[in-house]
């Protein structure tokens, strides 16, 4: 599928497919370590199979980075199968790591017809498992709730932005609680000027580069849209900067958000 070591760390795309949603938020004051661990633990994180291995456990809490990653997400390809009348047990290997063992116990009357139990899906079917991570004897599994056949390939694509998403989320809010990111307002949105000192993409016009800058330095959970860059850079047509943002969409420097507007820089 990709390659990934573990450096990355809600409904589908990217406040998504499969009930995600963004880790922190902001309520009574208290301290932020106790704060996002409560939060984080009621969301589904998407993850790769890299990230549970690499995960860092603390009091049976697995973090990768500043991401709670105890209830997750992972797509993979099944390479092998074993039932037993009170679970079945899977391989999943999405290329990223060893193949993760994961249970998904059976509570199917034993008195249902043959017909009507849930048949254990096969080896070789892509399948997006979601679960607890949990550590036996040092070895780490998941215990599933959910496994679904994947019949859609471009799930594949969504999930990695999803991971992507996340990590740059749980940074965000690192940040935003630490009072660390100088370049934004309070409300997260980048300030008139900030462009100024825009980066200098290889391959890129400085048209190109103003607009990336300026999409990368909004932290707000939907992004800059089209019309937030045009107030940074009056006198451009309008025209000119949307043809901007597609070039930068296609060539994966941005990403659309809510909707084709939106943006957000995929390297956060």
């Amino acid at each position: 599928m990709w390659s990934d070591q573990g450096g990355f760390n809600q409904d589908g795309g990217f406040e998504g497919q499969g009930g995600f949603s963004s880790p922190g938020g902001f309520g009574t004051p208290q301290p932020a370590e106790e704060k996002r661990g409560r939060s984080r633990a009621q969301n589904l994180v998407p993850v790769t199979v890299a990230q549970i291995f690499n995960a860092s456990n603390t009091d049976d809490r697995f973090f990768s980075g500043n991401l709670e990653i105890s209830q997750i997400a992972v797509i993979g390809l099944i390479r092998s199968v074993k039932e037993s009348q009170t679970r079945v047990d899977y391989e999943i290997d999405d290329m990223t790591g060893p193949v993760l063992q994961v249970r998904h116990f059976s509570d199917q009357d034993e008195n249902l017809p043959d017909d009507q139990r849930e048949e254990p899906l096969r080896e070789n079917t892509y399948v997006r498992v979601c679960g607890h991570v949990r550590s036996f004897q040092g070895k780490r599994n998941v215990v599933a709730f959910k496994v679904l056949p994947v019949v859609d390939m471009n799930e594949l694509t969504c999930h990695m932005l999803e991971i992507i998403r996340a990590h740059a989320a749980a940074n965000m809010v690192d940040n935003s609680v630490g009072g660390g990111n100088a370049m934004s307002t309070s409300a997260g949105a980048p300030r008139a000027g900030d462009y100024s000192g825009s980066t200098n993409f290889p391959g890129m016009s400085s048209l190109h580069s103003q607009i990336a800058t300026i999409i990368k330095n909004n932290t707000t959970d939907v992004g800059a849209s089209v019309a937030d860059v045009s107030k940074h850079l009056r006198g451009v047509p309008e025209k000119a900067i949307r043809e901007a943002v597609e070039f930068l969409s296609g060539e994966g420097h941005i990403y659309s958000t809510i909707d084709d507007d939106h943006f957000k820089a995929t390297d956060g």
